[in-house]
């Protein structure tokens, strides 16, 4: 038999056994028995007949990259170190469905740690460690303990406790972005002057900040609200909105290509939609706050302050649809002057020399802080009942953003220096 009847073999068994781990909730331990048993044996036995008949043929070894490379001119031991993948990945698949049991992990959180580690192997072990951290962080908070043992008002704790999901995918994206860093340091490809990798860098910042604001804030909304079965299923939308989007524009740096304004295939233009829609999902959870913590109040909060939590909410979904609906139709996020982004403000990238809407949709992404911030100082000046002052912030603040926003479009940069 040849190594390519094998090696078809081979990843026809391998399938099978991630296609049972994937429908392990159908039957629970007959899928587990052919994913973590039955496949595994099969695969470790063809390895183990592999190695015995042809290792005396190669040539080479395990002391240097060299080596190892001159013993995989053997095809046959090309094949062994193959099949030797395929078992251990869909060890490390079957190890991963035990723990998410045990533990409560969500079979639908599972999937694309299986899909990640039947592709990439320890990633998707990494994937997985990322998400049981976040799940832990999620739950941690179930206990009651003593008073003098209560979380602090601010700790990662209490935003679990408030808001689980949130504040778990948060986690879950802050430890993402350390195997994403090493890939920066790594990785010396450029796209419009700037490493590949900041960009996915960027996303991830924002929303831990963004998913950690909403868990922050959910505590101003009555927790029977929050306790509702429609509310929870809107909030793993949101958590899945999410996190495609990061696999979209982390997939996109790994190709080293765009991933907004992307239309060079059929498919790519597909995918740029579906985003849009992803986009505006994610970014509706403040405004849905804001309607929870007007509509269905809780806590100690004046009514200033509380009227900035739902005008700066409020108004991130609508300045960000604004500013993020102009951007998806036109060609680039620049209006004018140099389209690179090396030459752009450190960090942020913004131009320079021509105006760049970017500025306008960050602006408008943080009135959900900007507003607040502004409601907290009212309050201090002009009482905890001055509610007039902080509406009129909040429109200071929405003009603001309309200012930066019309600059752009005529051409202006932000900061010309």
């Amino acid at each position: 038999m040849s190594p390519d009847v094998l090696f078809q073999a081979a990843n026809s068994m391998a399938l099978l056994g991630w296609l049972a781990l994937a429908l392990g909730p159908l039957a629970p331990r007959a899928m587990g028995l052919v994913g973590g048993v039955a496949v595994p044996l099969v695969l470790s036995g063809g390895y183990a007949a592999i190695v015995l008949s042809h290792w005396s043929s190669g040539q080479g070894g395990f002391d240097s990259l060299a080596s190892v490379e001159q013993l995989f001119k053997s095809r046959w031991l090309l094949l062994a170190g193959w099949v030797h993948y395929l078992a251990f990945d869909l060890l490390v698949g079957a190890w991963q469905l035990r723990t998410a049991r045990r533990e409560g992990i969500p079979h639908l959180h599972l999937l694309p740690c299986l899909l990640a580690t039947f592709l990439f192997g320890p990633a998707g072990y990494l994937l997985f460690q990322l998400l049981r951290a976040g799940h832990r962080s999620s739950v941690r908070s179930v206990v009651v303990e003593p008073a003098h043992l209560t979380p602090g008002p601010w700790t990662l704790r209490r935003l679990a406790a408030d808001s689980p999901r949130y504040t778990g995918l948060a986690v879950l994206l802050a430890l993402a972005m350390l195997p994403l860093f090493g890939a920066f340091l790594l990785d010396e490809r450029l796209f419009q002057g700037v490493n590949v990798w900041l960009k996915p860098l960027k996303f991830h910042a924002a929303l831990v900040i963004y998913l950690l604001t909403l868990a922050a804030f959910a505590r101003f909304a009555s927790a029977e609200l929050r306790s509702r079965p429609w509310w929870r299923w809107y909030e793993r939308l949101v958590v899945w909105a999410v996190v495609l989007e990061l696999i979209w524009i982390g997939g996109a740096a790994a190709l080293g290509t765009a991933s907004h304004y992307n239309e060079s295939t059929p498919l790519a233009r597909a995918v740029y939609s579906f985003m849009g829609v992803a986009a505006v999902l994610l970014t509706s959870a403040s405004a849905t706050l804001a309607w929870a913590i007007h509509r269905h109040p809780a806590g100690d909060l004046s009514a200033a302050v509380r009227t900035g939590l739902v005008w700066g909410l409020g108004l991130t979904l609508l300045l960000t649809l604004v500013t993020a609906q102009t951007l998806s139709g036109m060609d680039s996020h620049w209006a004018s002057g140099t389209q690179n982004d090396a030459a752009g403000l450190w960090l942020l990238g913004w131009s320079r020399d021509g105006g760049d809407l970017r500025a306008a949709h960050f602006f408008a992404t943080h009135a959900m802080h900007a507003v607040p911030l502004a409601a907290l100082a009212c309050a201090r000046l002009f009482g905890p009942a001055a509610r007039a002052p902080v509406r009129f912030a909040a429109l200071a603040y929405a003009g603001f953003v309309a200012v930066v926003f019309v600059r752009a479009l005529s051409g202006l940069p932000l900061i010309p220096f």
